[in-house]
């Protein structure tokens, strides 16, 4: 059916709609109507129906509304585009990648300059009334399939605009509503589309923050109810997952009186992605797929279109809207048209899949659905399939296709890591454990351990290896540094390989930061329950830990002990601190993995009453390869899941909050502190606090030794100290290029008036030395290089910086004294600072002696930005530091750009 023809018909499927006068006509014929119904006192009608909440009107045709049939072949260029079948999708899809994906890159670029070359209009965008409610500048809604909202009692004419979009599904016009993520005052405009389309489902993909910026801001209430113009809503439930939550919200319209044929309250889902990374694409399609899967399926038949936003609403918008189409498109016909499709919905809005990478991710996707094929499977079909051999092994060759390459083990590959490993299972490069590094002894921070997910949580679980002698205190360091409150050892013990790892009622283990202590021990059924405590060496911290030991798992008496022990594992105790479940096995392998599946699985099969055993298998296999050595492995998982009791409780035994306020103030140096939804422990928070007031104290009495001059009295001291966030960091190099001119891969955003200007920041900071900084692209300077325009830079000369280096060398051995060798490194970087402060203000040379490196360009400047960046900060802004450093040592000291409003640094993917 031609895209016409759809958006046509689409009109008379979706809503109930009055017989005689609808869209042109309603305008002129409803008041005589409502005069006629005042007549019989109907209040209600007479003062409310001036907007028609009961129906969706058609909106108003366009003249210049393309009309494309996209599922026919078109020619462009030279080739022509056609429809591709399943069966030969992912040969399609390996000649695209080739030679550097430059199929990929051809198609693309056909759609982007068939997009340029439309130019359709978006004047409501552009009206001055309207801009405000845009987030970027350059991502506007075209005139032709733009929202109307329903006009309101007394409301100008221009306000009923919202920017977003009516975008088709497969086979079905106006299936989608394209929109960007509400500003504050746009939340209204929201809530009121949402009413007025009979929205039942809303898709959310992206996150509040992201890389300290802000992509989208909370438009429904945290806890309770909330008003938004006429619209109430309340926050009935919430349920985390680990790539995806789900809110049920209760709205009300606050303007309609009740009656019998007019329900003034209704539910919307709110189904939230927080998985999707905040540049990129995913890591592996599996999640998004399952997500499309099941928020899509949520919307009942009779509602309206599903909402879909993530924060310029065309990115990760177009790539879910696309995705679900095409998932429909194999289901009925067994073809794939991804450039057909795209083609046509990018007429609806603009930049629909916004990159090159997007629309890669999107093949690729859908060659994972098409292998697979539907892995969410009631219980029932559990039992049919658990003694399914080709199913199962078919499953299995699937599974297993990552094959690691040394890139992916490099950390356990080196020699220094090897003496650490049991066997051949290996943790991969970006899902190993990594433990708190040891200054100047390579490989510290290694550990033969794999994050992997559960059912709450991206990191709900570490899976490990049975420590060695010589890698007890690396297992215990792993609990302590994670707060791991919980450990599942599933490894029987023998006197030579696998011996007992824990202290025993007399000898405690000590390291130079902790102290672990053997409490006491409890005989169950199949298993053994022990209690520890690790105290902190340097202060009254505490974390208990309980470790159950099972090593019959899972052959244990029944399977309802297996579900039993299950449950004793989730217990959580009342100082309980969210922390990761520490499973053992003896090589980190199928026994701990299968633990964690059922554990995921049986969570996921109580919420949603089906289970998805392929992808949790398949991911555990591509972030510890190697844990699944034949189909007996998941025909395992099958079975014990098959015998799941309908009462075990699990969903709310494990429930999470997801705590936005904590993803915005939570420091770098907390990063593995953090759990997938954004969750950091208040306890982990107030101690960073703590620290950093301590290091503050400690650095200020150190600073005070080492230039003979009190903190108080030392008139160069405060400046630098003022710089520096209260828990003190390491700041992190960022290469950022300067703010360009709008294009079509542009997102410009607008600042936020209530925010303060980085101007203003900079004033604050060092009143008594005045800086003008600008930055200047050049096509010859690297893109942390920026341009100085003031003309009274201080420089240092080769007898100062020899001096500055000798007094470094002498802080540097002061501290390895006094200071603990894990914060070293950060006070090294503020006593630079402070000795580059003072060289610069006693000197006053020109500019053109700054370069005493005839390497580095005359024209750099450096751009010293907070470590914590306010989530409402300006785009445009640029955080300045106006303590001049030489080039000298512009590599000992790490800069951090504020990001620009080009599309390389802002969410361009939605």
């Amino acid at each position: 059916m031609s895209g016409g023809r759809e958006k046509r018909k689409s009109s008379s499927s979706g809503s109930p709609m009055l017989p005689a006068a609808t869209s042109t006509t309603a305008a002129t014929a409803t008041p005589r109507f409502l005069r006629r119904k005042s007549q019989r006192g109907n209040w209600f009608t007479r003062k409310c129906f001036h907007a028609a909440y009961y129906y969706l009107d058609d909106p108003p045709h366009h003249p210049n509304a393309p009309q494309v049939d996209w599922e026919n072949p078109v020619k462009i260029g030279d080739e022509i585009r056609a429809a591709v079948p399943v069966n030969e999708f992912a040969k399609h899809v390996a000649s695209l990648h080739a030679d550097g994906d430059i199929g990929f890159s051809r198609e693309y670029e056909a759609i982007q300059n068939e997009c340029i070359s439309d130019d359709l209009p978006c004047e409501h965008s552009q009206h001055p009334e309207n801009k405000r409610k845009n987030r970027y500048l350059n991502i506007t809604a075209y005139d032709h399939s733009r929202v109307h909202l329903h006009p309101t009692p007394g409301q100008k004419k221009n306000l009923d605009y919202i920017n977003a979009n009516f975008i088709d599904g497969y086979q079905k016009g106006h299936a989608f509503i394209g929109t960007q993520g509400p500003l504050p005052d746009t939340f209204d405009c929201f809530w009121r589309m949402i009413w007025e389309q009979r929205v039942a489902i809303i898709v959310m993909i992206t996150n509040l923050v992201e890389r300290g910026r802000r992509k989208c801001d909370m438009y429904w209430p945290k806890d309770g109810v909330e008003t938004y113009g006429v619209i109430q809503v309340k926050l009935i439930e919430e349920e985390v997952m680990s790539t995806y939550t789900v809110r049920t919200l209760q709205i009300k319209h606050l303007k309609l009186k009740k009656k019998k044929q007019c329900n003034t309250e209704k539910l919307v889902y709110q189904y939230h992605y927080t998985n999707w990374p905040d540049h990129g694409t995913p890591d592996h399609p599996l999640p998004v797929l399952n997500f499309v899967k099941k928020s899509s399926a949520a919307n009942p038949a009779e509602a309206g279109p599903i909402v879909v936003h993530c924060s310029a609403g065309v990115g990760r918008t177009g790539t879910y809207i696309v995705l679900d189409a095409m998932l429909k498109q194999i289901q009925q016909k067994s073809i794939v048209n991804v450039f057909g499709f795209l083609r046509h919905i990018r007429a609806q809005r603009n930049f629909l899949v916004q990159t090159e990478e997007q629309y890669i991710f999107l093949h690729d996707a859908l060659v994972e659905a098409i292998a697979s094929r539907e892995t969410n499977l009631l219980a029932e079909q559990v039992e049919e399939l658990k003694n399914c051999t080709p199913y199962l092994e078919q499953q299995y060759k699937n599974i297993i296709q990552f094959q690691p390459k040394d890139i992916h083990i490099a950390s356990a590959m080196k020699q220094v890591n090897s003496i650490k490993n049991r066997g051949a299972i290996f943790p991969i490069e970006g899902s190993r454990v990594h433990l708190t590094p040891k200054p100047g002894e390579d490989g510290s921070d290694y550990i033969n351990a794999s994050w992997l997910h559960g059912f709450r949580r991206l990191r709900d679980f570490i899976v490990t290896q049975h420590p060695m002698a010589h890698t007890i205190k690396d297992f215990w360091q792993m609990v302590w540094d994670h707060n791991a409150q919980t450990v599942v050892l599933l490894s029987s013990l023998d006197d030579i390989n696998f011996a007992q790892f824990w202290p025993d009622e007399a000898t405690p283990i000590e390291s130079d930061h902790y102290r672990v202590k053997y409490l006491n021990k409890t005989n169950k059924s199949d298993y053994v329950s022990r209690d520890f405590v690790i105290q902190s060496i340097q202060d009254d911290y505490e974390l208990t830990v309980k470790m159950l030991h099972c090593p019959s798992w899972p052959e244990m008496s029944n399977p309802n002990s297996i579900y039993d022990f299950i449950v004793d594992v989730h217990e959580r105790c009342n100082d309980y601190r969210n922390g990761p479940i520490v499973i053992v096995d003896r090589y980190g392998g199928a026994q701990a993995c299968t633990f964690c599946a059922i554990s995921s699985l049986a969570i996921e099969m109580e919420y949603c009453s089906t289970a998805n055993v392929y992808q949790y298998a398949k991911l555990y296999h591509n972030k510890r390869p190697g844990v699944w050595t034949s189909s007996e492995d998941i025909r395992v998982i099958y079975n014990i899941l098959s015998f799941l009791p309908g009462n075990l409780n699990l969903l709310k035994r494990t429930a999470l909050r997801t705590e936005f306020e904590d993803v915005t103030t939570a420091t770098p140096d907390l990063y593995s502190k953090i759990c997938s939804n954004g969750n950091v422990p208040q306890h982990v928070i107030l101690q960073q606090q703590q620290l950093g007031m301590q290091q503050q104290q400690q650095q200020q009495l150190n600073l005070t030794t080492l230039h003979d001059t009190p903190p108080d009295t030392n008139p160069s001291l405060s400046p630098i100290l003022s710089l520096l966030p209260p828990a003190v960091v390491p700041l992190s190099n960022s290469s950022t290029p300067p703010p360009t001119s709008p294009s079509p891969q542009t997102i410009i955003e607008l600042p936020s008036p209530a925010t303060p200007t980085a101007a203003s920041n900079t004033a604050t900071t060092t009143p008594t030395i005045p800086i003008t900084t600008t930055t200047t692209p050049s096509p010859l300077a690297s893109p942390n290089s920026l341009t100085h325009t003031n003309a009274n830079f201080h420089t240092v000369t080769n007898a100062n910086a020899a001096k500055l280096m000798e007094l470094e060398l002498n802080f540097e051995q002061q501290q390895m004294q006094h200071q603990q060798q894990q914060m070293l490194a950060r006070i090294q970087q503020q006593t630079q600072l402070q000795q580059q402060y003072n060289t610069h203000h006693q000197h006053n040379n020109v500019v053109g002696e700054m370069l005493m490196n005839p390497t580095i360009p005359p024209t750099t400047a450096l751009e010293i930005a907070p470590t914590t960046t306010p989530a409402s900060s300006p785009t445009t802004a640029t955080m300045v530091n106006n303590n001049n450093i030489d080039n000298n040592n512009i590599n000992n000291v790490t800069t951090t750009n504020a990001a620009a409003t080009d599309a390389q640094n802002l969410d361009i993917v939605g």
